[in-house]
């Protein structure tokens, strides 16, 4: 947030000297009130870059491999040009390259969650898909393996062919 707002004060900077030159340029003909209002146009201009960025800008510092299983989109009145084209707020992504099987044979996947939400930081989240049975469940401190990689005491969710996760892990062949 500290990098966003020296953004908008170089950008006011910038924009109020355009607005001097262009006033200059004019013979004087342009209002001095042009000056302010390029700055103004310039802060606006720059946070609105800005927050369109940052999800691109996210991904470029992330692993090649990563794959993206949902996006949160931003609307808001008080930023009108969002109902034209919806930002992106968040993401929920997993890098296949990270994904390990429990154990050899077990069919059950360890997968890395990787979680982005603009102004908070990012978050990482193990759980488990068992592709066959099309569910998934999160790891927590209960969470035990007996000897075959089966999990012992997981709280499995039935998420089935339509949960965006197991589509993205194991792909549209998810069974259950």
């Amino acid at each position: 947030m500290f990098w966003t707002l020296v953004t908008a004060f170089v950008a006011a900077f910038a924009g109020a000297g355009a607005g001097f030159a262009l006033r200059h340029l004019s013979g004087k003909r342009l209002p001095k009130g042009i000056v302010p209002v390029a700055a103004g146009l310039a802060m606006l201009a720059s946070t609105v870059a800005l927050e369109y960025g940052w999800a691109t800008n996210v991904l470029k510092t992330l692993p090649a491999d990563l794959v993206v299983i949902s996006e949160r989109q931003h609307q808001a009145w008080y930023q009108p040009w969002t109902f034209a084209r919806p930002w992106v707020r968040g993401f929920v992504a997993f890098s296949p390259a990270d994904t390990v099987e429990t154990a050899e044979g077990s069919g059950i996947l360890v997968v890395q969650l990787r979680l982005h939400e603009r102004w908070q930081p990012p978050m990482q989240l193990p759980i488990l898909v068992d592709c066959a049975e099309g569910r998934r469940a999160q790891i927590d401190p209960d969470t035990t393996f007996d000897d075959t990689g089966q999990p012992e005491n997981a709280n499995w969710i039935p998420a089935g062919r339509g949960d965006p996760i197991i589509e993205a892990v194991c792909g549209p062949t998810a069974t259950a």
